[in-house]
C-alpha cells in the first residue's frame, strides 16, 4: 500500500488488498503456493483457455473522509459479465491449500465487485482456475455472485483493510522526509568511508548491483545502511532487507538503526527469527494447527499495528513475543506481518535465497527492493547448500511409514519400487571395490540427471499428496507427522530436482549396500542472479571478497566493482611468512617441531594474547599438546569440538580479562573463533596462522575443480586455493580492530610463496616479510614492538 501525497489516495494492488483483509477477518496462514504468472504459468493458462488475454480494472473510492483508495486489480479474462483469476500451484490443483483458496477466491470477489461497479451489472460469473505449470493439468471453479452478496463482501475488506491507511500515510508524511535528510550519525566519516558511502547510494538509487571489499575498521554496517536509507526516503527504493548469516551481524545492523533513530531517523524495522527459535511452545503447530492455542491469528491485525504503535524502531524477539502472548497470535506470523509495515527487515540469507522457505509475501512477484547482503562471502557455500539435495533409498521410499492398504502412495510405492534401484544402480556397478570390512562401495557422477528419476519423483509426489489430503480428518496431528515429513522431504527433494541444469553435478553412493543420490550444486551465481530479481538494487559486502573476480563470478557475476582503501596503515601490523615449513598433511608430524619454535618466537618477542589458527581439529590437539609439554608455565586454551554456548563465551572472556601475562590459544581455521569476533586493543595482539586454509578434498570439491576448469581454466583456484586462502585472511582479520591497535601476523608455509597467494593479498599485506627461521622472526618482531613503543611514547609525550 502506497500514500500519494499529491493526489491524497492510497494505492493498493488486489493480492496486497486481499491479504490485508485476511487478517483483520478470518484466519490468517501463509499462501505458501501463491506464485505470479510465469512464463510456464503463462504458457500453461494458453493450453487451458486459449482465449486467455490479461486485463487491468482501476476502481476508486473513497473509503472515508480524507482517505481515497485507487485499487488495481489484474484478472486473466474479461467477458461481457464473467471475469477468470488463474493461479499457479505446485501440486495437485483439484486439492489447493485453504490459504490459496482464501486469498483467490477473495481476490476473485474483490475483482468482480469492481467489474460490476465499473459496468453497473448485478450479476458477475466468476471463474477461477487452479494450474500446474509443471504438469499442465488444472481444474476450474465457477460461482455466479449478484451484486448485494459481492458489496458485503467488499465492505468487510475494506473495513479490515482501512486501519493500514494510518502508518502508509505516515510513512511518506513523516518516516520518508525524516530518512531523505538524514545526516550521517557518527559525525566526519573515516578515510575510504565516504567511498563506500557514495557507492552504495549510487546502486541503491539506480538500481544496480555493486560487489564491494570493505575491510575491517571502514564501518560497513553504517556505511551500507546509512546511504540506502537516504535513497528509501528520497523514493529510490520501497524496502531495504539486510540479509546476514548470523544473529550476531543482525544485533550490529540493529544497533546502527538505534543511532539513526537517535540523529533524527523516524523508522520501523524488525529483526526476523526461523519459526524453530521463537516459538514460544516449542513448534506445537508441527504436530498440527489445533494443538497450537495461537494458530488461528484471528488478532494479527490488532497486533501488528500495537507493535507499530508501541515497539521500539527495531522490533526483535522480546519485542514480538510480548505482542503476540498479548493479542494471543503466533510470534513468527506476527513478525512477517509486521515486517509490511516496516522500513527496513534485517534477516538471515535464506529468506532471499532459499528455493523453500524464501519470503513469499515479498518474492514470488518481487518489487522495488535493496537488498544489503553482509558477510557475502559466505553466501556462495550456503546458495550452493541450499540448492543442493540429498537422499536415499529408505527415504526415497518412505520406509518405515504405516500407510492403509488402498492408499495412493502404497499404491504408487509398489508400482515403482525397483526404479531407484534400477536408474541408479547401472551407473554405479562398474565402479565398486569390497571396502576393509568386505561390504561393497561404489561411486559414480554425471552433469545430466539420471533418466527416469523425474518422473519416478513426480509420480511419488502427487501420490503422497493425494494420501495425506484424504487422511486429514481420520487420523490424529501425531499420526499424521510421519506421512507429512515424508512429504516435505520428497516435495525439497523435487524442488531440487526442477533446477538441475549444466550448473549442477549428481554423485550416486553405494555405501553397506544403500544406494543415496546427491545433486550438487556446483556453481550458485545462476540462482542468486536469478533471487536478484525479485528486488531492484542489491550490494553485496565484506571485509574479505578478494580475490574480487573469484567472489563476482560466483555471487552472480554482474555489476559494479568497488575496493574500499583500508582505514588502517602498514606501519600497524607485521606481516611476516614462514617459507620454508610445509604443513602439508603428510609433513606435519615432522615440521610440528619448526611450527613450535615459531610460535614460541613470536609470543615471547612481547607478553600478550595470541590466537593460533590450525587446519583441523586433529593437529590443533597435538600442536596444543606439544606447546603446553614444551612450556608449561604458559596459559594455554584450546577450541573443543561442539562447544557450549557458555564454553564459547568463557573462552573469548579470557582474552578481555588476561592483562599483562602469556595467553595462547589455539583454533581451527574457518571455525567460529576465525570470524565474526572483536577482540580489539591488547585482547588480541597476534596470530600464527598453521598452512593454507585449503578445504580438504572430496567429491563435490573435485567436481568443482572440474567444472570451473571447463569454465575458467581455474578450477584448483576456484574449489581449493581461493576457499582456503578465504579462511586465513579471516583468521589473520582478527588482529587489528581499531586505528590504534598493534600487531602480529605470521603465516607458516611454503605454498605462500607461491605467485597465486602473492596476487591475492591485499593491498594492507604488501609490506610483508619472508622469513626463513625462527630466529630471523624473532628478530623482526622486536624491531616492530621497539618502534612501536618508541611510538607510543612519542604520542604520550605529546598528546
Amino acid at each position: 500500500m502506497k500514500y500519494d501525497k499529491e493526489s491524497g489516495a492510497l494505492a493498493v494492488s488486489l493480492t496486497e488488498w486481499v491479504m490485508l483483509a485476511r487478517r483483520g477477518i478470518c484466519t490468517a496462514l501463509p499462501v505458501e503456493e501463491e506464485e505470479a504468472l510465469s512464463p510456464a504459468l503463462r504458457y500453461a493458462l494458453m493450453e487451458a483457455m486459449p482465449d486467455a488475454k490479461e486485463e487491468k480494472l482501476f476502481y476508486s473510492f473513497d473509503a472515508e473522509e480524507g482517505k481515497r483508495f485507487d485499487l488495481c486489480a489484474t484478472v486473466q479474462h474479461i467477458g461481457f459479465d464473467t471475469l477468470t483469476i488463474a493461479r499457479g500451484v505446485d501440486s495437485d490443483p483439484r486439492r489447493p491449500r485453504r490459504a490459496l483458496v482464501q486469498q483467490v477466491r477473495g481476490e476473485g470477489y474483490t475483482a468482480a465487485y469492481m467489474y460490476a461497479r465499473i459496468k453497473s451489472l448485478k450479476r458477475v460469473k466468476l471463474r477461477i482456475l487452479y494450474i500446474n505449470p509443471d504438469t499442465l493439468a488444472f481444474t476450474e471453479r465457477n460461482e455466479s455472485l449478484s451484486i448485494e452478496k459481492l458489496e458485503a463482501f467488499f465492505i468487510k475488506c475494506r473495513t479490515a483493510v482501512l486501519v493500514y491507511a494510518r502508518p502508509a500515510i505516515e510513512r511518506v508524511m513523516k518516516r520518508l522526509p525524516s530518512l531523505a535528510s538524514l545526516a550521517f550519525p557518527y559525525g566526519k566519516m573515516r578515510e575510504g568511508q565516504d567511498v563506500f558511502v557514495r557507492g552504495v547510494y549510487r546502486a541503491v538509487a539506480k538500481g544496480k548491483t555493486l560487489y564491494a571489499e570493505a575491510p575491517t575498521g571502514i564501518g560497513k554496517t553504517v556505511s551500507s545502511l546509512y546511504p540506502a536509507l537516504r535513497a528509501m526516503g528520497k523514493g529510490k527504493c520501497d524496502k531495504i532487507f539486510y540479509l546476514t548469516p548470523k544473529t550476531t551481524i543482525a544485533y550490529s545492523a540493529r544497533d546502527c538503526l538505534y543511532e539513526m533513530e537517535r540523529k533524527g531517523a523516524v523508522l520501523r524495522a524488525v529483526i526476523l527469527s526461523s519459526k524453530d527459535r521463537i516459538c514460544p511452545h516449542n513448534r506445537i503447530c508441527a504436530e498440527g494447527a489445533e494443538k497450537c492455542e495461537v494458530s488461528e491469528n484471528r488478532r494479527l491485525t490488532e497486533a501488528s499495528l500495537w507493535l507499530y504503535d508501541h515497539a521500539p524502531a527495531v522490533a526483535e524477539e522480546r519485542d514480538l513475543l510480548m505482542a503476540a502472548a498479548r493479542f494471543s497470535v503466533c510470534p513468527h506470523e506476527l513478525s512477517l506481518s509486521y515486517s509490511e509495515l516496516c522500513d527496513v527487515v534485517i534477516c538471515d540469507f535464506n529468506y532471499l535465497f532459499d528455493p523453500v522457505v524464501y519470503l513469499k509475501r515479498y518474492f514470488t512477484e518481487g518489487g522495488r527492493f535493496a537488498f544489503l547482503i553482509d558477510e557475502a562471502h559466505n553466501l556462495p557455500d550456503r546458495a550452493s547448500e541450499m540448492y543442493s539435495a540429498r537422499i536415499d533409498e529408505a527415504e526415497f521410499y518412505g520406509e518405515g511409514l504405516l500407510l492403509p492398504d488402498h492408499s495412493p502412495l502404497k499404491k504408487e510405492i509398489e508400482n515403482v519400487k525397483n526404479c531407484f534401484h534400477n536408474i541408479l544402480y547401472p551407473l554405479v556397478k562398474e565402479n565398486t571395490h569390497r571396502d576393509e570390512d568386505g561390504r561393497t562401495v561404489g561411486f559414480a557422477h554425471g552433469r545430466d540427471l539420471p533418466e527416469g528419476l523425474f518422473e519416478v519423483t513426480v509420480s511419488l509426489l502427487h501420490a503422497a499428496e493425494e494420501t495425506l489430503h484424504a487422511q486429514y480428518g481420520k487420523k490424529s496431528a501425531a499420526e499424521l507427522r510421519p506421512l507429512k515429513e515424508y512429504y516435505y522431504r520428497l516435495k525439497r527433494f523435487f524442488c531440487i530436482l526442477t533446477c538441475f541444469d549444466r550448473r549442477y553435478e549428481y554423485f550416486v553412493f553405494l555405501e553397506a549396500g544403500v544406494l543415496s543420490l546427491k545433486l550438487f550444486c556446483i556453481d550458485p551465481s545462476g540462482v542468486i542472479r536469478a533471487r536478484l530479481e525479485k528486488g531492484q538494487s542489491a550490494v553485496f559486502f565484506s571485509g574479505t571478497l578478494s580475490p574480487m573476480e573469484y567472489y563476482r563470478s560466483v555471487l552472480g557475476g554482474d555489476g559494479e566493482v568497488l575496493e574500499v582503501p583500508s582505514p588502517f596503515v602498514r606501519e600497524q601490523m607485521s606481516i611476516s611468512i614462514m617459507n620454508k615449513i610445509s604443513t602439508r598433511f603428510l609433513q606435519r608430524e615432522d615440521t610440528l617441531p619448526a611450527v613450535l619454535r615459531v610460535i614460541a618466537a613470536t609470543v615471547s618477542a612481547k607478553r600478550g594474547n595470541y590466537m593460533i589458527f590450525t587446519p583441523s581439529f586433529a593437529y590443533n590437539e597435538a600442536l596444543a599438546a606439544a606447546f603446553r609439554a614444551k612450556y608449561p608455565k604458559i596459559r594455554v586454551l584450546e577450541q573443543k569440538r561442539a562447544m557450549k554456548s557458555r564454553e564459547k563465551e568463557a573462552f573469548l572472556s579470557a582474552f578481555r580479562e588476561e592483562k599483562g601475562g602469556y595467553l595462547v590459544a589455539f583454533c581451527v581455521m574457518g571455525g567460529v573463533y576465525a570470524e565474526g569476533i572483536d577482540l580489539a586493543g591488547d585482547s588480541l595482539i597476534g596470530a600464527i596462522i598453521v598452512g593454507t586454509g585449503l578445504p580438504s578434498i572430496s567429491y563435490e570439491r573435485e567436481a568443482m575443480a572440474a567444472y570451473y576448469d571447463e569454465k575458467y581454466e581455474a578450477g584448483k583456484q576456484y574449489a581449493y586455493i581461493y576457499p582456503g586462502f578465504h579462511r586465513v585472511l579471516q583468521a589473520a582479520g582478527r588482529v587489528i580492530r581499531r586505528e590504534s591497535d598493534r600487531g602480529v601476523i605470521v603465516l607458516i608455509d611454503d605454498r605462500f610463496a607461491d605467485p597465486i597467494y602473492k596476487k591475492s593479498v591485499p593491498q594492507l599485506w604488501h609490506g610483508l616479510k619472508f622469513v626463513a627461521d625462527a630466529r630471523g622472526l624473532r628478530m623482526l618482531l622486536d624491531k616492530f614492538w621497539a618502534e612501536n613503543a618508541e611510538e607510543r611514547a612519542r604520542n604520550e609525550e605529546n598528546p
